[in-house]
């Protein structure tokens, strides 16, 4: 797909825009080790129901500048570079769909600036505190995470043997032929580890707190039954963080890339959630955080 871009807190955002300008905004972000090429799928019907459509390639990721320091991917940074984008294309509020590590930043942007938020879509990832204290199972399924906290020897290590061990985590699934082409970048796969390193280390489960702003926007989760990374409990339990509506979808034989497995489901989760007149956003009641 075709890019624009801008300079956005100090790094070049590469992003693709399409659809009418005055027409409601849906804004896509993708996770690791992807890009906007994510939801080559949705962009074209998404544009054709009447919306505008925005999907930024985030720091690190395909064609955007990849900065190699780890404190360039702590999650406030990431979510600023959504505000920065957003106010930068005179967007105000937005429908918000987030996958994998994109679906991260979309529950913290959804509960740190409601008002920018209309509804939320949110694959594979719960919110945020259903991590604090993680199952068995849950460790089990992400051993990958910890696995990528060192620098230089992760590197050499999923590189090695023609990316032997990359290929074996991934499995097959989703772009695995574009992410080796992407992740080949110079920077490029030590830019997608940092954000493990500054979001998923041992360390951070010690930082947690568990005082989470609530979600006020109307929010829909959406799991596969074939998610080896995820368990699906982390995304029902995170109704008790969502104030709005609540909308819960399971689809059926697909992978943890749900856009691209089943992306007929997938666009017509988002135009039926974005158009559902019953749902309804909660009401603050204290004044929003700051980043």
């Amino acid at each position: 797909m075709e890019r624009e871009t801008a300079v956005l807190n100090g790094v070049e955002i590469a992003y693709h825009d399409a659809g009418d300008r005055a027409a409601p905004v849906i804004l896509l972000l993708h996770g690791f080790p992807d890009s906007a090429d994510l939801w080559r799928h949705q962009i074209p019907p998404l544009v054709e129901a009447g919306y505008r459509v925005v999907a930024p390639d985030l720091r690190g990721f395909g064609d955007s500048a990849k900065p190699q320091e780890i404190d360039d991917y702590l999650m406030p940074k990431l979510v600023n570079d959504v505000v920065a984008l957003t106010t930068s294309l005179g967007i105000t509020k937005a429908h918000v769909v987030g996958h994998d590590w994109g679906a991260a930043i979309a529950w913290m942007y959804a509960f740190l600036m409601p008002r920018r938020v209309d509804r939320l879509i949110v694959l594979s990832v719960g919110h945020p505190g259903t991590f604090e204290n993680p199952t068995i199972e849950a460790r089990e399924k992400t051993w990958y995470m910890l696995y990528y906290q060192f620098p230089g020897v992760s590197e050499k290590l999923l590189r090695q043997g023609g990316w032997r061990l990359f290929k074996q985590i991934i499995g097959g699934e989703g772009d695995q032929t574009r992410y080796l082409r992407d992740l080949a970048k110079p920077g490029a796969l030590t830019a997608g580890l940092n954000l493990y390193r500054a979001n998923r280390s041992p360390e951070s489960e010690l930082r947690t707190g568990g005082n989470f702003p609530p979600v006020l926007a109307p929010t829909l989760g959406i799991w596969s039954d074939g998610d080896k990374a995820m368990v699906e409990d982390a995304m029902t339990a995170s109704e008790k963080y969502v104030k709005g509506t609540w909308r819960y979808q399971r689809v059926e034989g697909a992978s943890h890339w749900i856009p691209l497995d089943a992306p007929d489901i997938v666009t017509d989760a988002i135009l039926g959630f974005v158009a559902d007149e019953t749902c309804v956003s909660a009401q603050p009641t204290t004044r929003r955080r700051r980043l």
